[in-house]
């Protein structure tokens, strides 16, 4: 890779608050429901759960349909966890990283 190559890539990790050094430590399935909620993701245990669901659902497999809405919501909800449910599932729940 070149010197512009790493630029895109740090910057865009500035950009992405969920991309930080700190989040991409493995995370379980029961901590997602609780960080949505302690870290104001989501204000309602409805929403955690709904969110989790997606997680789960990604974890096995479950074909998800990106251009519905609830997905989307749902998605972004779990990036700001670190976790992209866009990329398939590769047996531990790691939050994303970019690497230069």
């Amino acid at each position: 890779m070149n010197f512009l190559t790493c630029i895109h890539c740090a910057a865009s990790m500035a950009f992405h608050p969920f991309l930080s050094i700190d989040e991409r430590m493995p995370i379980s399935l029961l901590e997602i429901h609780q960080r949505l909620i302690s870290d104001g993701i989501v204000s309602s245990e409805a929403s955690a759960n709904a969110t989790l669901v997606y997680a789960v659902k990604w974890m096995e497999g479950f074909p998800l349909d990106f251009a519905k809405s609830a997905v989307k919501v749902n998605r972004a909800r779990l990036r700001k966890l670190g976790i992209d449910i866009a990329k398939p599932y590769g047996g531990q729940i790691s939050p994303s990283s970019q690497r230069c």
